[in-house]
């Protein structure tokens, strides 16, 4: 690899400019916008260039031209907006710009940018505007600036899909062009070994294959291919040619205690001229032996981590030419690159069926929240659960019970993914088992607490809220173990529900308290779980329990089921596009026909 000092400075150092102008001009044609290429100092290589008589219109006068080259070295450095003039400042935020970076093997050589296309409509007085800083004819500007459509979404992606290609292919040319001398002499022998990785999955065979392959095109005696492993530095034998099994047993090959594999797998190439009398060479005995005496030692390298060692033996000294080096080592890097191939496949077809089972385990956990509320004398109900993963920690449930009552449950489990719903399905169950047969709720949550305490390990625990609604008494009994408090709006004023005690699985000796609500016709209750308090907004903002407690207020006239939905979806408005990284369960109850 060349030096980063070998690199061009500029753009046209390293590509002639007559193609470089041509490919912009091309560009602009195409995507009916902009074009300019700087060089790494910001510097104007070619353009701009217009693709549209709106800007050609501009550039008509000196001062024109430098509005539109301000507002591209904006695009390129934002830090440079704030000193544009106001009348660019204006002009800027009504059109769009795209700008990128040329790279030569990781250094930056200059910035393409394309843009000058409308993102939103120009005023009419803002064009009169910049005519007038600029001196050109304001009814030409406004008449081309008419014609100029907005640029559509879909028009941008096809216009910066176009200039990245550009930028890709301005830096293969200039790689290609100092590689192609290089690379030819190889090209017949690597095909070889390419074609032959490309085309079998099977790992064993392609070694083998590449092992023989190397000793019949490079003309040595014989060849081995190690393969480390990290943990333990070891360097196994998977492959070899025209080596015999007593010198393939001759002992362990570790990285630490051999200096020419420990130099190999760091990406150098060691030329090893008489092995026997190497100090290098951890068996001289075993190699006069076999009879090697000359040897090329090149580590097999995917992406700078080393996977093994790739080495050929002649039987007489020998000293390797350019040509060889290079050859071997883009012999190592195809087997590189086969061996990494061969384990992610494997790893995928393992992902695979792990996959299926996490699918499999997903559907049972779903199976085990409720697919639609019990009909309940004077409560409506709707529900929504949004897991992460396939399957994760948060659940809800409808317990019903003797005399028209109804259980209420939703808790929040610690973690994500399978640990997590296995507690869950542990919590649900325990809480379904000592609510059938225990009165007391604070007595329920306290059984289960024990259970989970002598279940689980350090950091494992529960957050729930359980609580029974007496349709005929007009009266919830609840218990809140840590969980985030649920919602009882009331006359437009929302109350928490929080008499409990801690979270479940961490004290066995814990008490619980219990709470006792007299209900009233028109109370809304809203239970949830901390995934819509603590949803996150790309600024890592959180949602926050005001927010929640706003939406539940603004939409508590609706149908349960339509609350829920509406709370979710102004969660989701405000989390944008940002990941979602907790599980969301909301539950909500509304009061009818009771007595106050």
């Amino acid at each position: 690899m060349e030096s980063p000092t070998s690199l061009p400075e500029r753009p046209h150092d390293a590509l002639p400019l007559r193609p470089l102008k041509r490919a912009l001009h091309v560009l602009a044609e195409a995507t009916v916008a902009t074009t300019v290429l700087f060089d790494a100092a910001g510097r104007v290589v070619v353009g701009p260039v217009a693709g549209s008589d709106f800007v050609r219109c501009i550039l008509a006068s000196e001062r024109g031209r430098e509005l539109i080259l301000s507002l591209h070295r904006s695009a390129t450095d934002p830090e440079t907006s704030p000193r544009l003039e106001l009348q660019a400042q204006a002009l800027a935020g009504a059109l769009e710009y795209l700008a990128l970076p040329l790279m030569i093997d990781g250094q930056r050589i200059g910035t393409l940018t394309l843009g000058d296309r409308f993102a939103l409509p120009i005023p009419a007085a803002l064009l009169e505007q910049v005519a007038s800083a600029i001196a050109v004819d304001p009814g030409a500007l406004q008449a081309s600036a008419r014609d100029l459509p907005l640029w559509s979404e879909s028009e941008s992606a096809r216009a910066r899909t176009l200039a990245i290609l550009l930028v890709e292919l301005l830096g293969a040319f200039y790689t290609q062009d100092t590689d192609l001398q290089r690379r030819i002499a190889e090209l017949s022998a690597v095909y070889n070994i390419s074609s032959l990785v490309t085309g079998v999955l099977d790992l064993q065979e392609v070694l083998d294959k590449i092992a023989e392959l190397v000793c019949t095109v490079m003309k040595v005696k014989a060849c081995s291919i190690r393969l480390l492993d990290e943990a333990t530095g070891h360097l196994a034998i998977k492959a070899v040619h025209n080596l015999s099994e007593e010198y393939l047993n001759k002992g362990p090959v570790t990285v630490d205690r051999n200096p020419i594999d420990a130099a190999a797998v760091a990406g150098e190439l060691v030329h090893i001229a008489d092995a026997p009398s190497d100090p290098r060479t951890s068996y001289p005995q075993q190699a006069r032996k076999e009879g090697i005496v000359s040897g090329l030692v090149s580590g097999m390298i995917y992406r700078g981590k080393p996977v093994g060692v790739l080495r050929v033996y002649t039987g007489e000294p020998y000293v390797f030419s350019p040509f060889e080096e290079s050859l071997l080592q883009a012999v190592a890097s195809q087997a590189a690159a086969a061996i990494v191939n061969a384990r992610l496949f494997a790893e995928a077809l393992e992902a695979e069926r792990y996959q299926r089972q996490l699918d499999y385990a997903g559907e049972v956990q779903r199976r085990m929240i409720p697919s639609a509320p019990p009909c309940c004398k004077q409560v409506e109900i709707g529900a929504v659960y949004r897991p992460t993963f396939q399957v994760g920690g948060d659940f809800y449930d409808f317990i019903v019970l003797p005399k028209e009552n109804l259980g209420i449950a939703i808790a929040d489990v610690s973690g994500k993914g399978v640990p997590a719903s296995l507690l869950m399905a542990s919590v649900r169950s325990a809480l379904r088992v000592n609510a059938y047969h225990t009165y007391d709720i604070d007595r329920i949550l306290s059984e289960v607490n024990q259970l989970l305490c002598h279940d689980t390990t350090i950091g494992e625990f529960a957050t729930v809220f359980y609580g029974v609604i007496a349709p005929s008494q007009h009266r919830l009994t609840y218990c809140n173990a840590g969980h985030d408090p649920p919602m009882l709006l009331r006359g437009g004023q929302v109350q928490y529900l929080q008499t409990g005690g801690m979270v479940l699985g961490v004290d066995p000796n814990a008490t619980f308290d219990r709470g006792i609500l007299d209900l009233q016709s028109g109370d809304v209750l809203l239970l949830y779980t901390d995934g819509a308090a603590e949803a996150l907004n790309f600024t890592d903002e959180p949602f926050g329990r005001q927010r929640l407690a706003d939406s539940f207020r603004r939409y508590a006239d609706q149908p349960p089921q339509r609350i829920a939905e509406n709370i979710l979806w102004d969660i989701r408005r405000f989390r944008g596009l940002a990941d979602r990284t907790d599980d969301l369960t909301l539950v909500v109850l509304k009061i009818n026909g009771t007595s106050e």
